[in-house]
């Protein structure tokens, strides 16, 4: 599975509200591939707040093994 987040330089971006944000990754804006098009307007509004340095990055999720069962 490939997802997809928008990478700053102090974390990843967050879209919340009408706020850009610079989070870790467990906060970060993350879409699949039918997203991508709200990665380009995030990035936009980003540069457009003072933020430089973004990079569109490609998170790849693997299934592990079993931590418990339920």
């Amino acid at each position: 599975m490939k997802l997809f987040a928008l990478k700053c330089d102090e974390g990843y971006l967050k879209k919340a509200s009408s706020v850009i944000q610079c989070v870790p990754i467990d906060k970060a804006t993350v879409v699949s591939d039918s997203g991508l098009e709200k990665m380009e307007l995030i990035a936009a509004a980003a540069k457009k707040a003072g933020i430089t340095n973004i990079l569109l990055i490609e998170l790849v999720v693997t299934e592990g093994q079993c931590l418990k069962r339920f």
